[in-house]
This record gives C-alpha cells, sequence and structure tokens, in this order.
C-alpha cells in the first residue's frame, strides 16, 4: 500500500525533469539565435540576398554585387530610421509635447522605416532576378515545404 504513492511521485518527478530538459533546450535555442544572427545588408531570410549565396554558389558574385551596390543606402536608411525613432522620442518626453507634435514624429518614423523597407525590397527583388527560372523554382517548392512545417517555423533559422 506504501509503494504505489512513491511509484506515482518518482514518475511525476521523471516527467517534471523531461519538460525542465525541454524547456532549457528551447530557452537555449532562442538564445543562441538571438546572439548569433546575421544583421549585415542583405541578410536576414530565405530570400535575402546572402541567403540564396550560401543556396547557390554559382549565383554568388552577381548577388554580391547587388548587395555591394545596396549596401552604402541601406546603411544610411538604417541608420536615419533610428534618428527618427530617437527623435520620436525626444518629442514624447518633451514637456511641449502636444498630439500632433508626436503624430508628426510617429509619422516621420512611418516615413523612414518605409525607406528602408523599400530599399531591400528592391535589392531582393534584384537578387530573386539574378537566379535562373530554375533556380527560382527551386525556391519557391522549398519555401512551400518549410512553410507547411511547423518545426521548421519554430526551431529552425530560415536558410
Amino acid at each position: 500500500m506504501d509503494e504505489t504513492p512513491r511509484r506515482r511521485r518518482s514518475w511525476l518527478l521523471i516527467v517534471s525533469l523531461c519538460l525542465n530538459l525541454v524547456l532549457v533546450a528551447a530557452i537555449t535555442t532562442v538564445a543562441w539565435r538571438v546572439a548569433h544572427r546575421d544583421t549585415r545588408v542583405g541578410a536576414g531570410g530565405p530570400v535575402a540576398p546572402r541567403s540564396l549565396m550560401a543556396r547557390y554558389p554559382d549565383a554568388a558574385p552577381a548577388l554580391q554585387a547587388i548587395v555591394d551596390s545596396h549596401t552604402a543606402k541601406i546603411e544610411t536608411l538604417r541608420a536615419a530610421s533610428v534618428e527618427t525613432r530617437r527623435a520620436a522620442l525626444a518629442v514624447l518626453s518633451s514637456p511641449d509635447a502636444t498630439p500632433e507634435k508626436l503624430a508628426a514624429a510617429l509619422n516621420a518614423v512611418v516615413r523612414a522605416d518605409a525607406a528602408w523597407e523599400a530599399e531591400a525590397i528592391v535589392m531582393t527583388a534584384q537578387g530573386l532576378a539574378a537566379l535562373t527560372p530554375a533556380e527560382r523554382q527551386a525556391l519557391a517548392e522549398r519555401l512551400k515545404m518549410r512553410e507547411r512545417s511547423w518545426w521548421f517555423r519554430t526551431f529552425v533559422r530560415g536558410r
């Protein structure tokens, strides 16, 4: 009679330990990905030019030329976006902030972000255009398969 509660407690402790190990592994994976993400211009997703360079080495020189041609402008637009956010925060924290001033500052943030994103999209479009039709078709099929997998979306970095 004394053995049944002890066994149940033992099993619960084992299950708890296993769940804790899974949780530690998930947290470690997220921390690793955050610490090792690529923040260079042209990186950041499965269709980004740097990802395409890794996937299609034959197209790498053309893709690198595309990245190089956009790097200066994207870095400038990224810096402008950060500075616009700082200016909006300054407006928000100023004692004479009005809703109109704050709205104007936030609209400036929207415009700065849109300009930065537009340039990144142009670079991505040029990178995709540098691939052969067969490479683009293979990439599209790979992306379709990738989007179907919950495991991939949860744990694996886009390449």
